[in-house]
Formats: structure tokens, C-alpha cells, sequence
């Protein structure tokens, strides 16, 4: 299932905002912001936050799962590419962390927001709290 195009312009669109010079609030509403991700993680194949442990000369790239949103265990390694030329301004470097976001089958640099993109908290406050000892 490929996601709508008002799901990829709901997660486009902040990522656009964000980029802009701004004040640091968010001009979407609690629910909206809610609402959104739950679309996205509803549509998305892979939604995790990881570090980037290695980027090979082939583009190849290596991230650790630090947490899991949808589809990849903790403590896994994500197989990733650098990808395609439109998205070189994105691509991996090593010891960065990121939230990684795909929809494809093939995760690349395209998939990859910073750790401060209003999904990656929308999907820490999603995520089932575990129980302590």
C-alpha cells in the first residue's frame, strides 16, 4: 500500500516548516501533531531512531536501533542506503543519530529527520511504556 499523497504532504510539511527561520512553537495543534503520526506510523514500514554506525564507499549504511516505532527490533542493525542524487543535502554520516521514517521498501537518506522533528516525539509518547523491576 503506497501512502496517500495528503499523508506524505502532513509529513512533508513540518519537516518544510521546521527548516524555516522560525519561533521554536509549533503551528499545529496537539491533535493534528496526534493525528499525523498515528498516519504515519499507520502507513509507514519502518519508523525507528537510530544511530548511524557506518557508511561504506558503496553507499552502504549501517544504523543501530536505539528504539522501535514500527517494524525493526531494538538493538537491530537497519540497512540503509545513501540514496538517490535529490537526496545528497540528507545523507548519513557516521555517529549521527536520526529518526528514519520509510514507506518504501528500501530505506535511504530520503527517510532519514532530525531528532528534533515533532514525529519523533509525537512517537516517544505513542510508544508502551515498559514496566519497571
Amino acid at each position: 500500500m503506497r501512502p496517500s499523497r495528503t499523508l506524505l504532504a502532513l509529513v512533508a510539511l513540518p519537516a518544510w516548516l521546521a527548516s524555516a527561520p522560525a519561533a521554536a512553537c509549533s503551528c499545529f495543534p496537539p491533535e493534528v501533531r496526534a493525528r499525523t503520526a498515528q498516519d504515519a506510523l499507520d502507513s509507514a514500514r519502518v519508523a525507528v531512531f537510530g544511530r548511524v554506525l557506518d557508511v561504506g564507499d558503496g553507499g552502504s549504511v549501517r544504523i543501530l536501533v536505539l528504539q522501535s516505532f514500527k517494524g525493526v527490533p531494538i538493538g537491530s542493525t537497519l540497512e540503509a542506503a545513501q540514496g538517490p542524487a535529490e537526496c545528497a543535502a540528507s545523507s548519513f554520516v557516521v555517529g549521527e543519530e536520526a529518526l528514519v521514517l520509510s514507506f518504501a521498501d528500501r530505506v535511504t537518506a530520503c527517510d532519514k529527520h532530525a531528532p528534533e522533528h515533532f514525529l519523533l516525539e509525537e512517537f516517544r509518547l505513542k510508544a508502551p511504556r515498559k514496566a519497571g523491576p
